[in-house]
């Protein structure tokens, strides 16, 4: 049986450098979801496995450290965040747009526990080989993307690999190149190895390159002069010495000379040099960070201690959004810097004990006497610094978790290794070996039932649901909307937006007047009882005050959207779909004086101004209608489909006319489409 359970451990963990490359396009978020389904159910085997293992043969118990203690402090500090935060279930279990929360702690807790315990020296050299050729793997397939044979997952130019985002794919090679070069140092002697793993890292920085990710590549270099700097006095080797100071020459000549040439046309031209070249203090100014940032330091100010929990950087966002953010993505949920995000998240203890996972392994790296050489120290000491900048300006995701925590898992194995002895396993019998076999595996099999079946019975049924709408299969989407909803409590909240935006849909379908009804129904109270677990939620407040106006329940629909109010008095979002719950209440007053406070709040917002102008036309208010019309360029006002639905829909033709004919002067090359507009508009006098 130990034999068994050795080769299910082992076999487990040489499969984790394999979960990157996990996408299916069966579900829902699946450059995530795939990946941590298998992340957790792989991590759940080879836990149960190393339970039994442990429990009868001491050899693989955890041994204990500093570095043990670090992560399960953290872990711990986090789990009474989440237990204390704004949201403890949405701590625990997160989305399917992250698959993070304390489930994903606990995972990599038990990931940390087992590899640390089971491996050693001789499996972590050939683990750590292992992930260096998935890392090749991977640099194969994002070449085809830079050469154009493979589609991006991304919208932009920048190279994502099988992670869905350059940033995931930068950081996972950002790990790879200096684990890279760590091994290519120990193997020096071997030329043939020494030119495998130069080949490995050029290609890996190559494939950096076209990730376009600021960050990282700024903390590549950071770490690179770090491990020259720290290796200019190597005593153990006199040619790192030299390359020292060949790396510290080359790094300090390719950032002088791209600031000597940043405005040459070539930089300009590329979509990754120009990223670098034109970034300055009035181009931060544009980004998500300069407004998230100071808010989340607000946040940490509000709950200082042990933080807002896991999951609900959403409650700071709402809290402290600014108008003046109206150009960026509507719902941040990371700040965007992962020291600033567990700040959040677990308060001033939990960053504490976060930073403690990379200033307590450097320090037992370092200290006299260590099991490491010179050059190793160097190396890990630049990966540290390195990952450190990186994650400054991002936030982690499970593939560089899991990179992180083998890391640390390695340097523990290292620092506490015992001396070599025989280890005597603990004496057992046969009722105690049925006893622990049968606890075991009822232990796993109800984590991997409740942990992973039934999310993913959701998931597949949510992204079916969407499917079939699709294809106009309205009472399959019914089904499978319902199936969504009632199997587990991961994702149900993204279950709700996407039966919220399809429930209109479904009502105006051919399905039978009772079917209909009841889907109404259910969606409703779905919707509904979700009040006692997110109603302090603005996104939720707003979707569920969007679908009861859309069907019809407006007063209903004014008590959440002003709740959402509340929640967020800034956003202007809110504002518009409470404005035109009014407008359909026939409150055209109140729905006025909505649009203009949305209006004031940023002035410069042109869907605030629009939607201003929109509701003076339609209560009549032609004086304000005309001195907002003045805050319109003339491209903006004679382009807006909007407007001229607005006119047209309080029959006001001569107006819509002169616009039409207008942009006939300006658009002359869709003059016919146009002529076509004007005609079909006077008819309809």
């Amino acid at each position: 049986m130990k034999d068994v359970l050795k080769k299910v451990i082992f076999v487990g963990l040489f499969l984790v450098p394999l979960i990157p490359f996990f996408v299916s396009g069966a579900l829902f978020f699946p450059f995530i979801t795939t990946k941590a389904f298998a992340w957790r159910i792989l991590v759940e085997i080879v836990f149960g496995a190393w339970l039994l293992l442990a429990a009868f043969d001491r050899e693989y118990r955890p041994k204990r450290g500093p570095i043990l203690y670090a992560v399960f402090g953290f872990i711990a500090v986090i789990g009474l965040s989440d237990l204390f935060g704004a949201l403890p279930s949405r701590s625990f279990w997160s989305n399917y747009e992250r698959m993070e929360g304390f489930i994903s702690l606990l995972h990599l807790g038990a990931y940390f526990l087992v590899v640390s315990s089971f491996f050693k020296e001789v499996d972590w050299k050939r683990w750590w080989n292992t992930t260096l050729v998935a890392s090749a793997i991977m640099v194969c397939y994002s070449l085809f993307q830079v050469l154009g044979a493979i589609k991006l997952s991304q919208s932009d130019a920048r190279v994502d690999g099988t992670l869905g985002n350059a940033i995931y794919l930068a950081v996972y090679m950002l790990f790879h190149i200096f684990i890279g070069l760590f091994y290519m140092m120990k193997e020096w002697k071997n030329v043939t190895l020494r030119w495998v793993y130069g080949l490995l890292i050029f290609s890996q920085l190559f494939i950096l390159y076209y990730t376009a990710t600021r960050g990282t590549i700024l903390g590549l270099l950071g770490g690179l002069l770090i491990l020259a700097l720290l290796n200019l006095k190597n005593k153990e080797n006199p040619a790192v010495k030299k390359l020292s100071v060949g790396l510290i020459t080359l790094v300090v000549v390719v950032i002088g000379g791209f600031f000597l040439i940043r405005d040459a046309a070539f930089v300009q031209s590329s979509p990754v040099l120009s990223r670098f070249a034109n970034l300055n203090l009035e181009s931060v100014k544009t980004q998500g960070r300069y407004f998230i940032w100071p808010m989340a330091l607000k946040g940490i100010g509000e709950h200082p201690i042990l933080g807002w929990g896991q999951e609900n950087f959403v409650a700071v966002f709402q809290k402290y959004y600014e108008p003046e953010m109206y150009g960026l993505e509507p719902w941040f949920d990371r700040a965007h810097n992962i020291f600033l995000d567990w700040a959040v998240a677990g308060g001033v203890v939990g960053l504490l004990f976060y930073l403690s996972l990379y200033f307590l392994p450097l320090y037992l790296i370092w200290r006299k006497g260590n099991v490491f050489s010179s050059l190793e120290r160097s190396i890990l000491t630049a990966l540290f610094a390195a990952y450190f900048f990186h994650n400054f300006f991002v936030f982690d995701h499970l593939i560089s978790y899991i990179l992180f925590f083998s890391v640390l898992a390695y340097i523990h194995t290292r620092i506490i290794t015992p001396p070599v002895e025989k280890v005597s396993p603990v004496p057992r019998t046969t009722i105690n070996i049925g006893i622990a076999t049968a606890l075991v595996t009822v232990f796993t099999l109800g984590t991997l039932y409740y942990v992973n079946i039934k999310p993913l019975r959701a998931n597949t049924a949510l992204i079916g649901a969407l499917q079939s709408v699709q294809r106009g299969d309205h009472a399959q989407a019914v089904k499978d909307f319902q199936r969504a909803y009632e199997q587990s409590r991961l994702g149900r909240q993204e279950v709700l937006e996407q039966m919220a935006v399809y429930t209109p849909q479904i009502l105006q379908s051919n399905l039978a007047i009772e079917e209909r009804n009841e889907f109404y129904t259910f969606a409703k109270e779905a919707l509904l009882k979700e009040e006692d677990i997110l109603g302090n939620d603005t996104k939720y407040q707003l979707i569920t005050g969007s679908f009861l106006s859309t069907t019809g329940n407006l007063d209903e629909a004014v008590t959440h959207l002003e709740k959402a109010l509340t929640l967020s008095p800034k956003k202007q979002q809110v504002y518009f779909e409470l404005a035109s719950t009014y407008l359909s209440k026939n409150d055209l007053t109140k729905g006025l004086s909505i649009l203009k406070d949305a209006y004031e709040l940023s002035p410069e917002y042109y869907n605030a101004k629009e939607a201003y102008l929109l509701g003076a036309i339609y209560i009549g208010d032609v004086n304000l209608e005309n001195s907002l019309i003045q805050k319109f360029n003339e491209v903006e006002f004679t382009f807006s489909d909007r407007i001229v639905s607005g006119y047209f829909a309080k029959k006001r033709f001569p107006e819509v006319i002169a616009i039409l004919e207008n942009r006939i002067k300006l658009d002359p090359a869709n003059k016919t489409v146009y002529e076509e507009y004007i005609e079909q508009v006077k008819n309809s006098q």
